[in-house]
């Protein structure tokens, strides 16, 4: 539903922008013995301005309207869908032995109807404040139009005195910014610009998430459950990894009391509130929490992040970033190339479009390889290893009839997100040979004569050894990480 609303803004900008150019495109500049009659143009588009203003006015409105009645439908369902799904997991942790401190509605009729008046009325707030902002913004979104059109009619005479040639490349100039930018019709706070689809897709997508767990929070307070945990996925941004396999007391959806003492074990714990406070759902996070069942979950200490975990998940989080980056500029390009009056401006900003998109494919292709490969994962009956070999210039590998499938998938994934960021990997003539290495039997990595070898030793847990030696060498000071992969990543980037 978000996504769908979020289309439905794009779409509405996008028309907003073609309407205005079309206006360009039809009120073209007549050429005499003096040159153009800018006078004359500047006069016919601002009657088109008037008309523009009044055509949006009339029309976007009432799409407005309907947008906001489904935003407010997709929060009331968002709303419910927690209170579900939270209700089926406290009945299931009921039934593998959770011990509840109350049981619902056991104060009467008249505490319960206050309870769901309470909630009721945090959910209409919510609701309210969400629609408000949407109006504001697209009230904005029609002021910019028109003054952005405004703006286009008085520089497009500007840029032709300053001697840019024809009238379509004097508006393209005119028009150059605004295209890059979109109708960037909402500041923040920290006086960054941004169109009313990008606003709509995070004002609806946070709005979305609290509205979950202010349904879930709800059922929970019912049942005087305010223990919840920080889930572990497979990419939390670095904001919210250091709350990951942590149990907090949640004194904002769930009714947890202040002091962070669980009514159920009269344990205590941090207060969710500060976990927000310090960068905890901020907008547009993925990151999410669940009720915690003491005696029941699973301890906080096996949900956590390892520290060679979370070097992996910095790394996939720059390349979602850095994809994110250049889809945007694709995006930017794509409406320049789109709405352009020069055909030479068209076809340059399409082949920049271009360009940003493949960009774009690299990181995506590299945010999806970088994963976590954790020593337990990939050890369990684990032999041999694999090789990597420099043949004709280009680093080739191959795997001994006996290496198991885990290890080649870890491998493949290493060398593709290498080759997915810096394209086609060849080594150079001239390796010096490695004056250290793991010259154990759990690991030996060599790139004599050329060659970069990784050998594991036929152990089933050959990585888990080679981790631990890693490990040791991390604390003399002879290596930087203690992680495994990493060693495949370094003799690679011998060849880099």
């Amino acid at each position: 539903m978000a996504y769908d609303l979020s289309e439905a803004f794009e779409a509405i900008e996008d028309e907003l922008i073609s309407s205005m150019v079309r206006n360009l495109r039809r009120h073209q500049a007549e050429e005499t013995e003096q040159g153009f009659q800018w006078e004359q143009w500047q006069a016919l588009q601002l009657r088109a301005l008037d008309d523009y203003r009044k055509r949006n006015q009339k029309k976007f409105p009432q799409r407005f309207k309907k947008l906001n009645a489904q935003i407010e439908e997709a929060l009331r369902k968002s709303y419910a869908d927690g209170r579900t799904e939270q209700e089926r997991k406290i009945l299931q942790a009921i039934q593998n032995g959770f011990k509840a401190a109350v049981q619902p509605y056991s104060s009467g009729a008249e505490l319960e109807g206050t309870f769901f008046e309470v909630n009721d009325r945090k959910l209409g707030a919510l609701i309210e404040a969400t629609t408000h902002d949407m109006e504001r913004a697209e009230y904005a979104v029609l002021r910019r139009a028109d003054d952005q059109y405004r703006q286009v009619i008085y520089n497009a005479q500007v840029y032709a005195n300053t001697g840019a040639g024809t009238y379509k490349k004097a508006v393209d100039m005119a028009t150059r910014d605004f295209l890059r930018a979109g109708l960037a019709c909402v500041e923040y706070k920290n006086g960054s610009r941004h169109t009313l689809e990008d606003y709509a897709d995070m004002a609806i997508k946070t709005a979305g998430k609290r509205a979950y767990l202010q349904g879930e929070g709800a059922m929970r307070d019912e049942w005087d459950i305010p223990t919840v945990i920080m889930n572990k996925r497979s990419c939390p941004c670095p904001l919210c990894a250091p709350f990951v396999g942590k149990v907090f007391i949640d004194d904002v959806w769930s009714g947890g009391n202040k002091d962070g003492v669980s009514p159920v074990t009269g344990l205590k714990y941090p207060l969710l509130s500060d976990a927000i406070s310090q960068g905890l759902y901020h907008p547009r996070c993925k990151d999410v929490h669940t009720t915690y069942f003491e005696g029941v979950s699973t301890p906080p200490e096996g949900s956590r992040y390892t520290a060679e975990q979370l070097d992996e998940l910095a790394e996939r989080y720059d390349a979602e970033q850095r994809q994110g980056y250049c889809e945007r500029q694709e995006k930017r390009y794509s409406r320049m190339s789109k709405y352009s009056l020069d055909e030479e401006n068209q076809r340059t900003y399409a082949a920049r479009a271009q360009e940003w998109g493949e960009k774009a494919g690299k990181y995506e292709q590299a945010a999806k390889t970088i994963h976590s490969i954790s020593a337990e994962n990939i050890t369990e009956n684990q032999k041999n290893g694999v090789e990597i070999s420099d043949n004709s210039g280009i680093i080739n590998y191959r795997y001994s009839s006996d290496v198991r499938a885990e290890v080649q998938k870890a491998v493949d994934t290493e060398y593709e997100t290498m080759t997915a960021i810096f394209g086609k990997i060849s080594t150079i003539s001239s390796v010096e040979p490695l004056t250290w290495g793991l010259k154990s039997t759990y690991g030996e990595f060599n790139d004599n004569s050329g060659v970069l070898a990784i050998r594991f030793a036929d152990k089933k847990d050959c990585l888990k050894k080679l981790a631990q030696k890693a490990a040791e060498m991390k604390k003399d000071g002879k290596w930087s990480t203690s992680h495994p992969m990493h060693v495949i990543r370094h003799e690679i980037g011998h060849a880099i």
